[in-house]
């Protein structure tokens, strides 16, 4: 029996492929997509091998063939012979992208990345020329919506090289795309991107489309300077909690959403839109940044935290909205909290490279000296409103005139 155990476990080890890592597109773990199965799951369109075979998104496949004629027609061609040709050279290098465990022919894996491939960079096309409101699907908003939004989807993704390849065969700049891409799903990230300089060389890091996305909506140096040398960090508490300690809140000047600052009391936090599609945009990019296998800074993870821990009840959001901070589309402040409670669920934070470290060290600070929290109650239980204070300058005035006139009944002038 023990030498059969043994012969099995050597098959083990002799079947291992010679390097095993965590695929650039990956499937996202059981334990996320428990906590919010729609936020990975494309609702229209597929991209990739993951969803090509789910019944609701097979509508969308007359349209990909719809868009490469059009990209054929464009550049004079009249078979897809080059992307086919193409692809096939890169096919071996595009399914180490994804699962090991992937079950599709060749045929079918290639079929895919060229269709799919080329519907993105028609896309790329017409929206680079504004021509999205004269094709027959990307006319109708609700429909062009929902393909903007699956394309953001870790799960439907292409490896970028594949893109960056059919860019090159159907455009003569292919650099200036990045900026198409950068610029049209500007307006689904919450704040200011900032636009990298690519060249040949850095365009091979890039992984996917989101990630190329994530990989401009980083904060501003000044932020990333200030977490330097911190080596303890404890937590911070809610809103509420804070305020009852005198720390105030402001909307930051900058449009930068990861430039969260704290001075003189007060927390400088940039204003925050909250949508229908924000917490999917933030699932999915939080994914990509926690199975990253390449040391990339996990910033939304960060600032996710941040939030997290400002955030717990409406009453938070409450307080960020009359600040000017947070605004929301969705009913309720308790549908707006609950969008981070979940979202902090889904992180794991590495305390050791926290960049808003120095931050909660100087708020936790304030909020745990007795003399601040002894001021804010003084404040908020007398001083609350402007008749307050007037009340009370007048009784101390009153105060102080009868002390004097006893002063002077007692001790009389000789």
């Amino acid at each position: 029996m023990n030498n059969t155990i043994q012969v099995r476990i050597d098959g083990w080890i002799q079947g291992l492929p010679a390097e095993t890592s965590w695929p650039k597109i990956f499937q996202v773990p059981r334990y996320l997509r428990e906590l919010n199965e729609e936020a990975y799951e494309p609702t229209i369109i597929s991209i990739g091998p993951y969803h090509r075979q789910k019944d609701h998104l097979k509508a969308m496949e007359t349209h990909k063939v719809r868009f490469l004629k059009d990209l054929l027609q464009r550049r004079n061609e009249n078979s897809a012979q080059r992307y086919v040709e193409a692809m096939t050279d890169m096919k071996e290098r595009a399914r180490k992208c994804y699962s090991e465990s992937l079950v599709i022919s060749d045929e079918e894996f290639l079929e895919t990345m060229v269709l799919d491939g080329c519907f993105i960079v028609e896309l790329i096309h017409k929206i680079k020329e504004g021509s999205c409101q004269q094709d027959s699907i990307l006319n109708v908003s609700q429909i062009f919506t929902n393909i903007v939004k699956d394309l953001i989807l870790v799960e439907n993704q292409l490896p970028f090289f594949v893109l960056w390849e059919f860019l090159g065969n159907a455009f003569e700049d292919r650099f200036r795309c990045i900026d198409v891409i950068i610029g049209f799903f500007e307006v689904m990230m919450p704040g200011l991107t900032v636009r990298l300089t690519y060249d040949e060389n850095s365009i091979k890091k890039v992984k996917h489309l989101l990630d190329l996305l994530r990989t401009n909506w980083i904060p501003s140096d000044d932020t990333m300077h200030e977490c330097k040398n911190v080596q303890e960090m404890k937590f911070i508490r809610s809103a509420t909690e804070l305020r009852e300690a005198g720390i105030k809140f402001r909307r930051g000047k900058g449009r930068n959403l990861f430039d969260i600052k704290f001075e003189n009391g007060t927390l400088y936090i940039p204003a925050l839109n909250l949508e229908d599609h924000t917490e999917r945009l933030y699932c999915n990019i939080v994914a990509c940044e926690q199975f990253a296998d390449d040391g990339s800074p996990e910033y939304l993870t960060k600032y996710i935290t941040v939030m997290d821990c400002l955030i717990d009840t409406g009453k938070d959001v409450e307080l960020l909205f009359h600040k000017g901070i947070m605004h929301h589309w969705l009913g309720t402040d308790e549908a707006a909290a609950k969008i981070f409670n979940r979202l902090g669920t889904e992180v794991i934070v590495d305390r050791s490279n926290f960049f808003y470290a120095k931050l909660f060290n100087d708020v936790n600070r304030h909020y745990y000296n007795p003399w601040n929290k002894r001021v804010a109650s003084l404040r908020h239980n007398y001083f609350n409103t402007p008749w307050a204070l007037i009340s009370f300058l007048a009784a101390s005035f009153l105060l102080l005139l009868t002390l004097l006139q006893t002063t002077f009944t007692v001790f009389p002038r000789s």
